[in-house]
């Protein structure tokens, strides 16, 4: 059963690697394709290139650092808890994109983790939480307190910044506020491939760690190359659903306000990893600053019915994934031995 679980998480590990590149692309892209800084070709090479060199940053660099805020038993439990978050992970992802909405594939992990955990111990195995309570507040602060912050930072900045351009040329304004996007871009790229892979290595140690395999020299190194490339093929599918809903129907952003929005997003992401190296939503800095950004017009450019589905898909991803989760973790139970 160890065997037939390890392979499963692997398999898991990169579905969870595709539907997050291509899930998540249009953060890093939507805008600057929107407001035709990029186009959509060279939008996502760039975007793809930069999450495959975050991806081997982490994966080279940040290794000790990947397994720090999440804690699993090493037997059948904890691959099983393992493979159903990333079940429901997936699933959700799958769901999120028919729907046309982004997600955070942050919090659905977190969910499904919470789900696997809680039907765990309903079929009596004595488990404690797999996160540490000092995570517990970090989580709390980037995954809730962060989006807050980065949608009334960039409302906020629209206003001094119209100041400062106001006597400069429409084109020049667009001009410039087009390079920053296309920088903007990249950051974004780099930093969502770094936490990206951060968990995936995270989750790839624990996996060999529980099968008894080498999680260390070549067979890391191999599995990091292949991991990025995973999520570089993610990346270059595009998710152009949610990126329509994302920059276009959702909010209509010129390429000043769209340079705002997305500085905004490269920043606090930038700041997050550097500062708390701990896992932040792209979905919802991005989303937010995006709002943020948009509600700070004359005319109306945000959509009241798009934003409350919004919100309301964030609101119900973990509740979904610790589901979801919960359902698979109880149907595998009577297999596993601890």
């Amino acid at each position: 059963m160890t065997l037939a679980l390890v392979l499963l998480c692997f398999l898991g590990l990169a579905g969870f690697l595709l539907v997050s590149g291509f899930h998540d692309a249009p953060n890093a892209v939507a805008v600057a394709v929107r407001t035709r800084a990029l186009t959509p070709k060279y939008a996502l090479t760039i975007s793809a290139v930069l999450n495959f060199l975050g991806f081997i940053v982490a994966a080279v660099l940040l290794t000790q650092l990947a397994n720090r805020w999440l804690l699993l038993p090493s037997n059948d439990v904890g691959l099983a808890m393992l493979l159903t978050a990333l079940i429901a992970q997936i699933s959700w992802g799958l769901i999120t994109f028919w729907l046309r909405m982004p997600s955070s594939s942050t919090h659905a992990l977190l969910g499904g983790l919470l789900g696997s955990l809680w039907a765990a111990r309903s079929v009596g195995y004595s488990l404690g939480l797999p996160f540490s309570e000092s995570t517990l507040s970090i989580f709390g602060i980037s995954l809730v307190l962060v989006p807050v912050l980065i949608f009334g930072t960039a409302w906020l900045l629209v206003s001094p910044l119209s100041m400062l351009v106001a006597r400069s040329y429409p084109r020049r304004v667009n001009k410039v506020a087009r390079n920053a996007l296309s920088i903007a871009n990249s950051i974004i790229s780099l930093v969502h491939g770094i936490q990206i892979g951060q968990r995936a290595v995270m989750i790839f140690l624990m996996i060999c760690v529980a099968g008894s395999l080498p999680a260390h020299g070549w067979p890391l190194a191999l599995a990091g190359i292949i991991s990025a490339a995973i999520l570089t093929a993610g990346t270059l599918m595009g998710g152009w659903r949610i990126g329509h809903t994302f920059a276009y129907k959702m909010v209509r952003l010129d390429p000043f306000r769209g340079a705002v929005a997305q500085g905004t997003t490269a920043t606090f992401m930038l700041l997050c990893q550097l500062i708390l190296n701990t896992p932040v939503s792209s979905s919802h800095l991005a989303a937010s600053s995006v709002l943020g950004a948009g509600l700070n017009q004359r005319f109306s450019s945000v959509r009241p019915g798009i934003a409350m589905k919004l919100l309301l898909t964030w609101f119900a991803t973990i509740p979904a994934a610790f589901c979801i989760s919960a359902i698979f973790m109880l149907a595998l139970s009577p297999l596993l031995t601890q």
